[in-house]
């Protein structure tokens, strides 16, 4: 009875982390663009990256490089398709998390997590996610075109 009892766990759990698989992706620097405004829309700042750790998913990001207004940022973004192809569904899970680096002793830091999820196959044109910074008197903005 135990073994029995063994084995249908065993299955069950296979059965459930196979309901949808998760392409392995990897974000490219290619496909996110990064953007720093105020919140009420008066200021903006250019932004560039670097993918730091890509096993990690973390990229860093300066934004106003070459001004006074230098914005310091770590940022983990991950968007992760989960497909179903038996039911002719997908979804997508994106992680973003932003780390304030400009904080000296306690840093701030600010994060989502979101799945999204599609009644059928449905390939992402562009997603665009904002995250609150500096008490949420700007925005780090990403915009991910998926290649």
């Amino acid at each position: 009875m135990q073994m029995k009892t063994l084995l249908l766990s065993v299955l069950f759990v296979i059965s459930s982390s196979t309901s949808f698989a998760a392409k392995n992706q990897q974000v490219h620097e290619s496909e996110v663009k990064f953007s720093y405004s105020s919140a009420d829309g008066e200021f903006t700042l250019k932004c560039t990256h670097y993918l730091h750790e890509p096993i990690m998913h973390d990229f860093d990001v300066w934004c106003g490089k070459g001004t006074k207004y230098l914005r310091t940022f770590r940022v983990h973004f991950l968007a992760r398709q989960h497909e179903k192809p038996q039911l002719g569904k997908n979804s997508l899970e994106v992680l973003y998390w932003v780390i304030d680096r400009d904080q000296d002793m306690t840093r701030k830091f600010s994060s989502g997590s979101t799945w999204i999820n599609f009644k059928n196959q449905s390939d992402i044109e562009r997603l665009n996610f904002s995250q609150g910074v500096e008490n949420d008197y700007a925005f780090l903005s990403v915009e991910y075109t998926p290649q």
